[in-house]
């Protein structure tokens, strides 16, 4: 079987190789995308509170009188059916989109520019750069933002103050420090806890501590530096190394484990500290879900030299399907979900936070009272806010072998943990796999 670039980057997609044969892509139907004939939107998105999705969108339905047909899919195969759909020829009309996707989607002729549509330019001059630039890929428009968010440094307080700790650590170098002391106190055996399990999000943590020192893995070129002007991500290894086989203060177990067992551990107390979105913060400090509930606190992300740099954002949004036979219905329906309503208020966006706590793109409502005195009971809306206006997503998602490089980095950032590979032997592999995957993609 021969495939053009074309159809390479329809496969990138999915974050594999390149198959012989895919049983999802023979599973899918050769309908076109599109509603039933009578106007309505086929509309899909990860599971994510699908019961609350739903609600929503039956609010739509009721103000516009336009049917949504709603499909959850799991969120461990949504990329993968996804693009089977969409290759297979019965993709949605309209849809989520990780920002990690957008460059190989957009490739694979799956999603349509915004650009021109009525009100994306009064959406993105309301949003934070970072989300805008997320959702722009060669110059064009793609999505309305769903939600965002940024990593921060969490931690127990009460654990802190236990060990005599009163306030959190500012350097990687303090961190450490910090983290023996509560090891010598015997309060616990490993103080920090990150996700290193390969998931759709591992990466956030390892890209946070990278931006949070002022480095970057890429320059503005897409041309690997983390192995030749930038020695940022080489430090910030050799930290993680120390950290995780020296003085033992991360948890061995965290190479199994994904985002929930942690945040399981933070609402128990049995970790100090870990590193992950804003928004886990509202699940740890709610009593009927957390041990931990009025304990946790988040900081800005510690850093190789003690001063503030920045840290990384994510960006989920809400597309149009570049096929899509209902265009101006599924729009609408975009509108309602990303952009703003007829008060020029993000309606949605707003939602999210004040069901879920989920992170918002438009500046606005990090002054809205409601929002604010909402906040207050998981978070310090300063910190929230600042963290907000510092985040910058990752400035290599524009080229569409990242998901390939991301499972990359991955393997590596494993082999340093485990104390396999060394940090100079780490960011020269993470080199020659850029190297690998650009002339794949020529």
């Amino acid at each position: 079987m021969e495939f053009n670039r074309r159809q390479i980057l329809k496969y990138a997609g999915l974050g594999l190789a390149l198959p012989a044969a895919s049983p999802l892509l023979s599973a899918c139907s050769n309908d076109k995308s599109g509603g039933s004939g009578d106007g309505s939107v086929k509309f899909e998105g990860w599971d994510y509170e699908a019961a609350l999705v739903q609600q929503n969108l039956d609010n739509f339905t009721k103000t516009s009188k336009i049917k949504v047909n709603y499909t959850p899919i799991t969120s461990a195969q949504y990329v993968q059916k996804v693009v089977a759909e969409f290759t297979g020829g019965g993709g949605p009309d309209a849809l989520y989109v990780y920002d990690d996707s957008l460059a190989s989607w957009v490739e694979g002729d799956y999603l349509q520019p915004l650009d021109g549509m009525a009100g994306v330019d009064e959406v993105y001059n309301a949003i934070y750069p970072g989300n805008a630039t997320a959702m722009t890929y060669q110059g064009k428009r793609y999505g309305l933002p769903y939600y965002t968010d940024s990593n921060c440094l969490t931690y127990n307080a009460d654990i802190l103050a236990k060990a005599g700790i009163t306030k959190p650590p500012a350097s990687l170098e303090e961190l450490e420090a910090q983290a023996i002391k509560i090891k010598k106190a015997g309060l616990l055996q490993y103080p920090i806890g990150v996700p290193a399990q390969l998931s759709d999000t591992w990466w956030s943590w390892v890209w946070a501590l990278v931006f949070g020192s002022g480095g970057n893995m890429f320059d503005d070129q897409q041309a690997p530096i983390m192995n030749t002007t930038d020695t940022v991500v080489k430090d910030v290894f050799a930290w993680l190394q120390q950290a995780a086989t020296k003085s033992k203060v991360i948890d061995p177990a965290c190479l199994q484990l994904l985002a929930v067992p942690i945040d399981n551990a933070m609402k128990a107390n049995r970790y100090a500290y870990t590193i992950g979105a804003r928004y886990a913060s509202r699940d740890y400090n709610d009593p009927t879900k957390s041990k931990a509930a009025g304990k946790i606190r988040m900081a800005l992300v510690p850093s190789l030299d003690g001063q503030v740099h920045g840290t990384v954002s994510n960006t989920r949004l809400y597309a149009l399907a570049k096929d899509t036979e209902v265009k101006d219905n599924a729009f609408k329906l975009l509108t309602y979900l990303g952009g703003l309503d007829a008060n020029k208020q993000p309606y949605t966006a707003k939602f999210w936070f004040l069901q879920r706590g989920l992170g918002f793109a438009y500046k606005s409502m990090a002054t809205d009272p409601e929002i604010t005195a909402s906040l207050k009971k998981f978070a310090d809306p300063e910190i929230y806010a600042h963290l907000g206006e510092i985040a910058k997503p990752r400035n290599v998602l524009g080229v569409p072998w990242y998901t390939e490089f991301e499972i990359e980095m991955h393997k590596v950032v494993q082999g340093v943990l485990s104390n396999q590979t060394q940090p100079a032997a780490a960011v020269a592999s993470l080199a020659q796999s850029v190297d690998t995957l650009k002339k794949k993609y020529n």
